[in-house]
């Protein structure tokens, strides 16, 4: 069994707060009988992408196992480059693939720099085709990204969702081995289907947003910042995947109840 975790929209914003629920998570995922294989962020690392917050970050997401991360909308791709990535200061798509027993990652840029709404490039639809080609016929396929490429029910989202989502629909109905395609951007975990696929998208570390039905007026935003963090842990096996969303008390593990 492949087993892995994915978190999103940290927001780092050199508060203690947004720090100390990643800190927490990792601390839960660092606990664990089992580790998780890798470890996934799908975006929004930074609130304002500020060279400060990536090294926030840097301190924060470190780990003993794989941690892969790509850009959301709220992230800068040339101070996340340098600073996360240890390379020269790009304004290129952030485009990457990550392989562990028999399971490849497609890690897609879907950010607009300056914007808020994704888009794929076709220098990264080229990634993907090529990635594909090359990922052994016997592997299983996650394709991960920032934004959601359907509608989710969201006043917030729907508007600055995935823009061009039409060729990677054909792309991941297509191939058999694409098992789901993995998201955050929303806020909020929920599970959907993608062109015949299971589309997961994972909660916010930092906050909730509510669904349109708790928009009590235009331009309401539903947003909560009480809720414990959420992860979702992937699992693969025997080319199977199984999703299960996962909150982590911030106060740590709970006792067993009282006899």
């Amino acid at each position: 069994m492949v087993l892995l975790a994915q978190l999103s929209d940290t927001h780092f914003n050199m508060s203690d707060r947004n720090l100390e629920r990643t800190e927490r998570v990792m601390a839960f995922l660092a606990e664990l009988p089992q580790r998780p294989d890798v470890i996934l962020v799908t975006g929004d690392i930074g609130d304002e992408g500020d060279v400060e917050e990536y090294q926030q970050a840097r301190l924060a997401l470190k780990a003993d196992v794989p941690v892969v991360i790509l850009p959301g909308n709220h992230d800068d791709r040339g101070n996340m480059r340098a600073v996360l990535f240890g390379e020269s200061s790009s304004y290129a798509p952030i485009n990457q693939s990550f392989s562990i027993d028999g399971v490849t990652l497609a890690l897609l840029d879907s950010s607009i720099p300056n914007q808020s709404a994704g888009e794929l490039a076709e220098e990264t639809y080229d990634f993907l085709t090529t990635l594909l080609a090359n990922t052994p016929a016997d592997d299983v396929v996650l394709v991960a990204m920032h934004h959601p490429p359907v509608p989710v029910h969201s006043t917030v989202v729907d508007p600055i969702r995935l823009t061009n989502p039409e060729r990677l629909a054909e792309i991941v109905a297509a191939d058999d081995r694409i098992l789901a395609v993995l998201t955050g951007h929303v806020h909020l975990g929920l599970t959907t289907t993608f062109a015949g696929k299971p589309l997961i998208v994972a909660p916010s570390i930092a906050s909730t947003i509510g669904g349109e039905w708790e928009t009590a007026r235009p331009g309401h935003v539903p947003i909560d910042f009480a809720p414990d963090p959420v992860l979702v842990f992937h699992s693969i096996q025997d080319g199977r995947l199984l999703s299960t969303f996962r909150p982590v008390a911030m106060g740590g593990w709970l006792s067993e109840p009282a006899e």
